[in-house]
């Protein structure tokens, strides 16, 4: 592995390494920010300029500038405003660039992939149709890779970071208390919306995008907590995340060739589009059925025990068992 991977590699990763609990929160924060930041800016030209060597690197500018936008929400206090409006405008346009551009890549591979198993065959005007929208997402992508540079976004997250600040005459906590405070109302908006109606693929929307934010948090974060938040908790809802994950994925299909289906012209694609559009169908309903069947209350349970131990919450002492479910 070369230096920049090997670079890349380590300011992309998830956990950020050197924040300890009893850490003032502000150098905690200066710390995190700053390798969320870092990691953005590694990616912005390697998702411009090679993302055919590698369609992952536009994955990993996706997340590294969600999982930057996610450090600038919770530690949205600790900022100056000005400066973090600036650099949450700038992530919103390289996520959003990113996003349209990777989600081509997951259809272009889920297409290929359900276009085999329906129809034997990899060979569809539908393929070569993906492959040119692709190709066109990826121009915007480059404008804001471009803008990014233009604008200073290197001396601007450094600008940003230095605005660290404790905003109060009170005394400044550590991180790890700091922590469980800035983690507790995401993992409550998380419970709140797993008790929805899951048979709804909204509700299960709006339960992966609360989760969302919940494990960019534990992310974020970890370094606040014992070595269990990084094994047995993460691992847990990070499955979670995984199972909704896969029926999104299912509904981005149906709505995408859905689409295409509408303006569907003479090229011999309306009845293969029909025929993935059912395969689709069938594969969300049958992962949500999983879903709503994996999903009980005893593990939705299990797993507020879980939190509520880590963030020192009162709860009903767990037992045993209950603590197996989100092992």
């Amino acid at each position: 592995m070369n230096l920049l991977a090997d670079e890349t590699m380590l300011a992309s990763s998830k956990w950020i390494e050197g924040m300890e609990p009893d850490q003032p929160i502000s150098k905690a924060v200066r710390r995190a920010l700053r390798a969320r930041l870092e990691a953005v800016w590694q990616y912005v030209p390697l998702a411009a300029k090679k993302w055919e060597e590698d369609v992952e690197y536009v994955h990993h500018l996706r997340v590294a500038a969600r999982r930057a936008r996610a450090a600038t929400r919770i530690f949205a206090d600790l900022l100056s405003q000005r400066e973090a409006r600036w650099m949450k405008k700038m992530l919103r346009g390289l996520r959003r660039a990113a996003g349209a551009a990777r989600d081509l890549d997951v259809l272009g591979q889920r297409l290929g992939n359900t276009a085999e198993a329906t129809t034997g065959s990899l060979q569809s005007p539908l393929i070569e149709r993906i492959g040119v929208c692709r190709r066109k997402a990826q121009k915007p992508l480059v404008t804001a890779c471009e803008k990014a540079k233009r604008k200073g976004f290197k001396k601007r997250s450094r600008a940003l970071a230095k605005t660290v600040s404790w905003p109060s005459e009170q005394p400044e906590p550590t991180f790890g208390d700091a922590a469980r405070t800035m983690l507790a109302p995401l993992v409550d908006k998380f419970l709140e919306a797993a008790k929805a109606d899951l048979s709804d693929v909204e509700s299960l929307h709006q339960m992966r995008l609360a989760g969302k934010r919940v494990r960019y948090a534990m992310e974020l974060l970890a370094g606040a907590f014992d070595d269990s938040f990084r094994g047995e908790l993460f691992v847990a809802f990070e499955e979670i995340q995984e199972r909704l994950g896969t029926i999104n994925d299912h509904v981005t299909a149906i709505e995408m060739f859905s689409g295409w289906l509408e303006r569907a012209d003479d090229d011999g694609s309306p009845g293969e589009l029909a025929e993935l559009i059912a395969h689709e169908e069938q594969q969300l309903d049958a992962r949500r059925q999983e879903f709503r069947s994996w999903w009980t209350a005893e593990r939705a349970e299990a797993l507020a025990q879980r939190f509520a131990m880590v963030l020192r919450i009162p709860m009903s002492s767990p037992t045993d068992e209950t603590l197996r479910l989100v092992m």
